[in-house]
């Protein structure tokens, strides 16, 4: 038989003998290994879950696409009035184009041109599916009436018949195929598309929703990303997210074609009406030209003459000639100004006006202006174009505009009053060649000013027919600066669901649930389970453990003296001799923190083990408030130690035999209404004495010292004090009243022996590998059953 050495009374782990971590780790362990199969289930069940998100999940991929936005063409010779032209060359601000692509205008258009405004779904068990392309039918919205729903069922039921219902209702109208009708206050009609067979796809149910092109561009504009390749590169980068990859790719396909349909047609706007505007100039000068042509030709006509000027005329009317071209450019910039005035007061639509340097006006100036507007009105329009409600940032925008109208008309007043300038002078020198003209004859006067006219409006006329047939041939030759870099295509698999990742995490999970549980139930646990424990918590030096019993029975040894239970009270009896050494007699106390610990069963058992060897020995049930010890042994509880005390009766009569040779036994008596103030009676040591003189082991069982400290009194009588501790019962926090107690040294010569050991394996029992070299059998560690506790007192 193997029996636990004494150990040296240990350090508390610290300064206060408490502990300072209440996990522990090899408890946690063992509980993995003995409960594998929850493991295992949490396990199969994560992977479980994660298969079928993996399964259930629409896939998300990923499309992206890249242009670029070309710069100045290089170009020489002949090639300059096509390229180098002010009509093509406009002022663009390249921070507008990522908001101009994600325009609702733009966006709207794409997704109407697709039909992304109707979209099938197909409804599974457990998701419903897009369907793109394969429906044979293609819906057109007319006209929407009044309020509407988006969802609707419909089922194909042959060539030319369909129903379309609410999704929330029952009742399905049977429509034509081809034929216009109305439905929930919208106009429609419901096409064939050839090339798709209808065979198929008859009496399924589909999910029919029905937006407009401004919703349908809400979700795009949404999803839509769109950034610089990098800082000062003209190529950006187009990229969105979908589950239908095929469709954002035609969507973003389709979306740069009509952007660079939008750039194209900004272009010849801006062409057309510059030639718009040469036009009417040219018709003004047209009449007026042709009225001079028929003066000359009159003139000619009725003074018989060729038209032929002397010298004197033909000096003179150069002059005149010179003076007149450079009037004449004067005119031309003054209709401008009136147009450019006229246009920035009125018209709502500034990023198409004609620009100064068309008509031959290179003010830097006005330039600059005109192109801060223009940047300006692009940012305004934009955000009306998505949004309705006020927004202090545009609020400022606009102040800004209505500012740059301001300064870009008063830059324009000041260039009315330079050419206002110009053309005083000009007609002051102009009056001074008339007045040297005053001097020929009448009818050279006369021819000069005809031809003077005559060429002054010949000349205009040349100037502006130059301008119209450069705008139209910049017109002819306009290509978009946009180009496609890489076309929209995948940019790699799935996105979402992430299907290792997300197997990854369900087996972490999986893992982590149940061993965080037997962390958390270790946390939890604030019962005493190990020797460790008991460390952890308290200095007293560790004594022994007892297995568990059963049964209700607490004569355990004296029953079956050769079980289990009888061989660990007999290694406690012999480790009890290390603390009282070669004592022949000796006293010992058993006390616990609380009730239900096992005492009178600890009492009874290691008095039954000192009288099988031999020895006399006598129990004394001290706990006076509720003795019980007598009932185990079929003895009275008339007399006994509260009768000896109280001075009712003497030693011999409250002892009381047993049936068993050598034990004796004195019970607690009848309650009295001072127990604690009897044991602090004198008589207590003559008790003492005489149980000291009769019996060579006296066995004290006392009341717990956490609830009543009627053991004091006892103490100072005792040679050891046995502290017990119940396995999974005795609170860890209560460890600490003995350890006050032993530290404060209220118990001397104190032990601790750790009770109903039931459980065993790392972090449970009282020593892996110590023991007693048994299996206990049907006395064997284990679970406590229900009621298991009410077997101890």
């Amino acid at each position: 038989m193997n029996t636990l050495p004494v150990e040296s009374p240990r350090l508390p782990k610290s300064s206060s003998g408490l502990a300072t971590n209440p996990i522990d780790i090899k408890r946690i362990v063992y509980h993995a290994i003995t409960k594998w199969y929850l493991i295992a289930a949490s396990l199969l069940i994560c992977l479980a879950i994660a298969y079928y998100n993996n399964r259930y999940t629409q896939r998300i991929y990923p499309i992206s696409a890249s242009i670029i936005i070309k710069e100045k063409e290089e170009a020489s010779g002949g090639a300059e009035i096509l390229y180098k032209n002010a009509l093509i060359d406009q002022y663009r601000n390249y921070l507008n184009e990522p908001y101009i692509l994600r325009s609702y205008p733009l966006v709207a258009k794409t997704c109407e041109e697709l039909g992304f405004t109707s979209t099938f779904y197909l409804e599974g068990r457990v998701i419903t599916t897009e369907i793109y392309k394969s429906v044979p039918v293609k819906i057109s919205v007319e006209k929407i009436t009044g309020k509407t729903t988006s969802d609707y069922q419909f089922v194909l039921l042959d060539e030319k018949k369909f129903l379309l219902g609410r999704y929330d209702g029952d009742k399905l109208n049977t429509f034509e195929v081809g034929k216009p009708f109305e439905f929930d206050n919208r106009q429609m009609v419901v096409n064939q598309i050839e090339e798709l067979s209808l065979a198929e796809h008859v009496n399924k149910k589909y999910k029919l929703v029905l937006r407009t092109p401004m919703q349908a561009a809400g979700e795009y504009v949404g999803k839509l990303n769109v950034k610089w390749a990098e800082k000062g590169a003209g190529v950006m980068n187009l990229n969105m997210v979908g589950t239908n990859p095929e469709k954002e790719i035609d969507f973003i396909n389709c979306l740069v074609k009509n952007y660079q349909q939008l750039d194209l047609e900004k272009k010849n706007v801006t062409a057309d009406r510059t030639v718009a505007f040469i036009k009417e100039q040219l018709i003004n000068i047209s009449d007026s030209l042709r009225m001079f042509e028929s003066k000359l030709q009159q003139f000619k006509k009725s003074n018989r003459t060729t038209g032929d000027l002397s010298l004197d005329a033909q000096r003179l009317y150069a002059k005149v000639e010179g003076l007149e071209v450079q009037k004449a450019e004067l005119l031309i910039r003054r209709n401008y100004y009136q147009y450019l005035t006229k246009y920035m007061n009125e018209s709502k639509n500034l990023d198409q006006v004609i620009l100064p340097s068309s008509m031959g006006i290179s003010d830097p100036i006005l330039n600059t202006l005109l192109a801060k507007v223009v940047d300006l009105q692009m940012e305004v329009k934009l955000y009306f174009d998505k949004e309705r409600s006020p927004n202090p940032l545009m609020s400022s925008r606009i102040a800004r505009l209505n500012e740059l109208k301001k300064e870009l008309n008063e830059s324009v007043g000041n260039l009315r009053n330079t050419d206002n300038i110009k053309l005083e002078f000009l007609n002051k020198q102009t009056a001074d060649v008339e007045k040297q003209i005053g001097y020929l004859p009448l009818a050279q006067r006369q021819l000069i000013s005809i031809q003077r006219n005559y060429s002054l409006l010949e000349n205009l006329y040349v100037y502006l027919m130059q301008k119209k047939a450069e705008a139209e041939i910049s017109k002819a030759s306009n290509i978009s600066d946009l180009a496609i870099v890489n076309p929209a295509m995948l940019a790699g698999g799935a996105i979402v669901p992430k299907t290792r990742q997300n197997l990854t995490i369900g087996a972490v999970v999986g893992l982590l649930i149940p061993l965080l549980v037997f962390v958390l139930l270790e946390y939890l646990n604030v019962r005493v389970q190990s020797k460790e424990d008991i460390e952890k918590f308290t200095a007293i030096p560790f004594i022994g453990g007892i297995g568990h019993k059963k049964s209700e029975f607490n004569l355990e040894v004296l029953a079956a003296p050769k079980s289990v239970i009888a061989e660990s009270f007999r290694a406690l009896r012999s480790n009890l001799n290390f603390f009282i050494g070669k004592k022949e007699k000796a006293v010992f106390l058993i006390t616990s923190s609380i009730s239900g610990e096992g005492k009178t069963f600890t009492s009874i058992n290691l008095a039954s083990v000192f009288s099988l060897s031999g020895r006399s020995t006598l129990i004394v049930g001290a706990d006076m408030r509720k003795p019980k010890l007598f009932k185990d042994f079929d003895a009275s509880n008339d007399v006994g130690l509260s009768t000896f005390l109280a001075g009712m009766a003497d030693f011999g009569t409250v002892v009381q035999k047993t049936k068993y040779p050598n034990l004796d036994l004195v019970s607690g008596g009848p309650v009295p209404p001072n127990p604690s103030e009897l044991l602090l009676q004198p008589r207590l040591k003559e008790f003492m004495d005489e149980a000291r003189a009769r019996y060579d082991y006296v066995i004290i069982d006392t009341p717990p010292l956490a609830l009543i400290t009627d053991a004091f009194p006892l103490a100072d009588h005792v040679d050891h004090t046995i502290f017990l501790v119940r396995q999974n019962y005795t609170p860890k926090e209560l460890l600490k009243v003995g350890q006050d107690y032993y530290a404060s040294g209220k118990l001397k010569n104190i032990s601790i022996v750790f009770n109903d050991v039931y459980r065993s394996g790392p972090g449970y029992g009282y020593g892996y590998g110590h023991g007693y070299g048994y299996t206990y059998g049907g006395y064997g560690y284990g679970r406590r059953k229900k009621g298991d506790s009410d077997y101890y007192s």
